[in-house]
């Protein structure tokens, strides 16, 4: 369901002002791939855009947008969800212009934003964007008191970082470690097995240092030895691409 939101700031009557009421868009989940936890967000379904009119580029001053002037968008995205996504486009989808105020006033060739906006969990972050109303040289009175309506879209990335476990055991002469993931509340099931190195110490001395290999849809193990039996060995998983956190555990 899309949700939408208006803003207006009050025009003088003297001159002729334009000011974008501006109408925003709910973004959130879309795809989930099955083998990688990082996901995309696209218009339609995920985080929220909303934004203002400034005459700065360096920070949010509100300003009317006025003929000839230069003038800024800023695009904010508010991410709901607990982990941080990256914002990689933001853009003006449609516009709607005021009767006897044509869409060709407005100049926002430049308003659509690429690159990699990062926002926090459950924060938001901001980046601007140049956009001006044309000084034609026709009266522009019947633009005075009106509102463009801007529609926005957006695209972002997350990665969902799954909690895991470290269990040791011991065959005699070897000791495996096997690193279990799981889902915390609110999260999308594990999509693959844990992926990393687990590192085995006796005391603060390394043994050896062995790649996981997958046992299963959200477990992993590695195996080290030989290695003296009624020793007791650390096992510490460190995750490599991002997905999983690190954890240890410590087996005799």
């Amino acid at each position: 369901m899309k949700k939408f939101r208006r803003t207006k700031a009050v025009v003088p009557s003297a001159v002729a002002l334009v000011v974008a009421a501006l109408v925003f868009i709910l973004v959130s989940i879309a795809t989930v791939p099955s083998k990688t936890p990082k996901f995309l967000l696209s218009s339609g379904t995920g985080f929220e855009i909303t934004s203002t009119i400034s005459s700065s580029s360096t920070s949010q001053r509100a300003a009317l947008l006025y003929p000839g002037a230069q003038r800024y968008l800023w695009y904010t995205a508010h991410n709901p969800m607990k982990v941080p996504i990256t914002v990689t486009s933001m853009s003006i989808a449609a516009v709607m212009s005021p009767a006897g105020c044509p869409i060709s006033n407005l100049d926002y060739s430049n308003t659509t934003f690429f690159g990699s906006l990062v926002v926090p969990a459950s924060g938001s972050n901001s980046v601007s964007v140049p956009i001006s109303l044309k000084n034609t040289p026709k009266n522009q009175d019947s633009c005075e008191n009106t509102t463009f309506n801007f529609v926005y879209a957006g695209a972002a990335t997350y990665t969902e970082v799954y909690a895991t476990t470290t269990a040791v055991t011991s065959s005699g002469v070897s000791y495996t470690a096997t690193v279990t993931a799981s889902a915390s509340s609110g999260q999308d099931p594990v999509p693959s097995s844990p992926t990393g190195t687990v590192t085995f110490y006796k005391g603060t001395t390394i043994i050896c240092s062995v790649l996981l290999i997958s046992t299963g849809t959200t477990t992993s193990k590695a195996t080290c030895g030989p290695i003296t039996a009624g020793s007791t060995i650390t096992a510490v998983y460190t995750n490599t691409d991002g997905n999983f956190s690190d954890s240890s555990g410590t087996g005799s």
